[in-house]
């Protein structure tokens, strides 16, 4: 009985603490160079999503480039990005 309360305090307390990402997906076989700009942060940066990878990005949602088209999506916590023949996809999570 008291593990089963412990147990139930941390469920508590971890609950408002529960982290969530959007997750890319990298459809094609070529590598691409993202430039990202997180919420609430000043300085954006770049990043390479490699061939056929999925990564989960973004923390706190985010604004994402391709920087071989240009094109900006934006992307939310429990998003998913899929990149498929040079284009992004944005799914919404909610």
């Amino acid at each position: 009985m008291k593990q089963s309360v412990i147990f139930l305090m941390i469920l508590t307390l971890a609950g408002p603490f529960a982290v969530f990402a959007a997750t890319l997906q990298n459809m094609d076989s070529q590598a691409y160079n993202l430039q990202i700009q997180e919420s609430g942060r000043p300085y954006g940066s770049q990043y390479q999503v490699i061939e056929n990878a999925q990564v989960d990005i973004c923390f706190n949602g985010c604004e994402m480039t391709l920087l071989s088209t240009g094109q900006t999506v934006r992307v939310n916590p429990n998003d998913s990005v899929v990149i498929d023949n040079g284009v992004m996809n944005v799914i919404s999570g909610n």
